[in-house]
Order: C-alpha cells, then structure tokens, then sequence
C-alpha cells in the first residue's frame, strides 16, 4: 500500500495507457480488420447492397485478414479474374493440398471456375500447369477448357457457337464421365451473357426450326443464372465483356469515382472549416488587444 501511495501517478499512468493500447487495438480489429468480413457476410447488409459492393468486401477480407474461413473461396470462384489466379498460385506450395484442407481453402475449385481447366486438387498439378499456361489471358484460358467439349468459341460467338454453349447449359447427365462439371457450366453462361447474348432473340428467331432439347434447357438454364448474375452488376465479367470508357460521356461518369466524391467534400466543407477558424481568430484578436490596451488617461478639471 505504501509502494502504490509512492508510486500511485506512475501506475495509474502505466494502467492508462495499457488500456488506451487496448482499446485502439481492438478498435483496430473491430473497425478495420473485421469490418469488411462484418458487412460481407451480413446477409441484412448484402439485401441492402450491390454484388459489386459485395465483391469488394469480400475482397478486402482476404487481403486484411488473409484466406482464413473456409467459405472465403466463394465469392473468388464467381467473380475472380486472372489477377485472382495469379495470387492464389502464388501462395500454393508444391507437395500440399489446393481441396478443402489446403490452403488457401478450395483453391483448386477457385481456380477451375476462373481458368474454365480442370486438372484435379493436387498443387503440383496445378503448379506445372501454371508453369505453362500463366503468360495466356483468361479468355484463352477458357477457349481451351471449351475445346475439350469440341467448342471453339468467337468473341462474339456465332450462331454454331452460341447453340453449342447453350447445349452445355442444358446438358443434364448425371454420369460422372459424361456431366459438364458446373464450372464449365458457369463459363459457358459467362461467355453467352458477357457477349451480350439474348435469350428471347434467339428463341424468336429460332422459332420456326427444329431446337433441340438440350438447346430449350440451355435457355431456361441460362435465363435462371441471368437472374442471379446479370451483367448489370459488373462483377464475374470477363475481360472482353468489359465496358469500354465512352470518354463522351466522361464527365457525367466521373462523377461516380471515389476520387471525384471526395474532391467535392472537400471543396464543400474546408473552406467553411476554414471560414469558421478565421472567424473564431478574428475574435480572439479583438479580445487580445482589448486586453492589453492601456487604460486612458483621467479627464482633467
């Protein structure tokens, strides 16, 4: 008791600042780590939210915290890009897992939905094909997982092309060696939708031949995944799908970009900042001078 009475103000300054430490420390987490995770995997914040504002939570997530929760993959298999490729294979190890035990989590299925190639949940498989296909684009990448189906798509595809797309879609075996795996699937629609595809179009101008089934189940398969990733949400697009800057319309665009917004808060508010500070100087000025100015002299008689 004594040693704290001599010491009290050194203690008490010790125990304050450990706890100030603490609590930025957990604000750290709470604010900035966990925050996008919080907001991404809140499913009240996604109804109220884009999938491109999902996206980029998501995303955030991953680069904060690292690929740490399994279903951290998900959102990387649909809208994943070559750059997405190219860090994942630089984090696989050779003689590991790329399954739901390895690391990062399901990254074998990552990778088979953005490179539309399939080639098994072994790293050293995956390394070796890397090794040679990584200087290739995303396109090619998928052009050659289409050739395995006897499919060599355009950009846009044509007419053979788009029904044979459409036919993967609708392809409904169940037979392990004769089912289209749902990445190829997932590819096919993408190729279709981000080349502005139109499923009525077709079905109208097609109306008078003889479509085949799998065709008719290709359109209703495609117009149920449309539903659920439209092109208007700009997220999954690939590369060619992409929407080129109409530098016409730059100026009405511009207004959209993060940089522009806060140039306009900051043209708003610091010169009223600035207008307040010189106000409240102006005032301690005058009270200043008023202060020191020396009393006047008595009137004389």
């Amino acid at each position: 008791m004594k040693f704290f009475r001599k010491h009290k103000r050194t203690i008490l300054r010790v125990l304050g600042t450990l706890l100030v430490l603490g609590g930025l420390y957990v604000a750290y987490w709470w604010f900035y780590k966990l925050a996008p995770r919080r907001r991404a995997y809140d499913w009240n914040w996604r109804a109220t939210h884009s999938k491109a504002e999902y996206w980029r939570e998501a995303q955030k997530t991953i680069h904060r915290e690292g690929w740490s929760f399994h279903d951290d993959f998900q959102p990387v298999a649909l809208y994943g890009d070559k750059s997405w490729a190219e860090w994942i294979m630089a984090r696989v190890k050779p003689g590991e897992s790329m399954d739901c035990m390895g690391y990062p989590c399901h990254s074998a299925t990552v990778m088979r939905c953005i490179t539309n190639q399939d080639v098994g949940d072994d790293a050293d498989a995956w390394l070796a094909w890397w090794e040679v296909n990584k200087a290739k684009s995303q396109e090619e990448w998928m052009i050659d997982g289409f050739r395995k189906y006897d499919i060599d798509p355009s950009i846009p595809p044509s007419s053979r092309n788009i029904v044979s797309l459409l036919e993967l879609l609708g392809n409904s075996e169940t037979d392990e060696a004769s089912a289209v795996p749902w990445h190829v699937k997932y590819n096919a629609f993408r190729w279709l939708r981000d080349s502005d595809f139109d499923p009525v179009a077709f079905a109208v101008a097609n109306m008078a031949d003889s479509i085949s089934e799998k065709t008719k189940r290709g359109l209703l398969e495609y117009q149920k995944r449309e539903r659920r990733w439209p092109k208007v949400s700009r997220v999954g697009i690939l590369p060619f799908g992409r929407e080129q800057t109409d530098y016409s319309q730059w100026a009405v665009l511009s207004l959209l970009t993060p940089r522009f917004r806060w140039t306009a808060y900051a043209v708003t508010f610091l010169p009223m900042l600035a207008g307040v500070c010189l106000i409240a100087w102006s005032f301690r000025r005058a009270k200043k001078k008023k202060n020191v100015e020396p009393p006047s002299a008595p009137d004389s008689e």
